[in-house]
């Protein structure tokens, strides 16, 4: 498991504790009230699942209401690619597809337009991504 998704609400905070995260380490985020600063909050910046630290990636871009955790280090392109084709669970295909989008947009571009020009000649885990970025592209 390298990603795991929560829907944003009141409660995502108590649903990721109970995922088994804990919160590892806080940022404090500045509240607008129109221009000026209405406030300032502590959110959590990392989480602990099983040893491992986990960052939260803003994934609003493609998945409105959603909160994505990501394992650290993050994977290359290359393994999130093979991630999206071969992820046995939603939210590593979902969450490569995310990061890709996010941290690789130009090679995931590359990636969709090479299989555009290929459509006919691809295999069945090529053709479920090429449909998942065409909603996105």
């Amino acid at each position: 498991m390298f990603f795991k998704f929560f829907t944003l609400g009141a409660n995502t905070e108590k649903d990721i504790i109970k995922a088994g995260f804990s919160v590892k380490s806080y940022e404090e985020v500045n509240v607008y009230n129109g221009n000026k600063i209405g406030f300032t909050t502590r959110t959590p910046k990392e989480y602990l699942f099983k040893g491992d630290i986990w960052e939260r990636i803003n994934s609003s871009e493609i998945y409105e209401r959603s909160c994505l955790l990501a394992k650290t280090p993050y994977l290359s392109f290359d393994e999130l690619w093979n991630l999206l084709l071969k992820a046995d669970q939603d939210d590593d295909c979902t969450g490569a597809l995310v990061l890709m989008h996010k941290q690789h947009y130009l090679q995931l571009r590359q990636k969709y337009q090479s299989l555009v020009e290929l459509k006919d000649n691809i295999s069945k885990a090529e053709k479920r991504a090429l449909k998942m970025l065409s909603n996105i592209m």
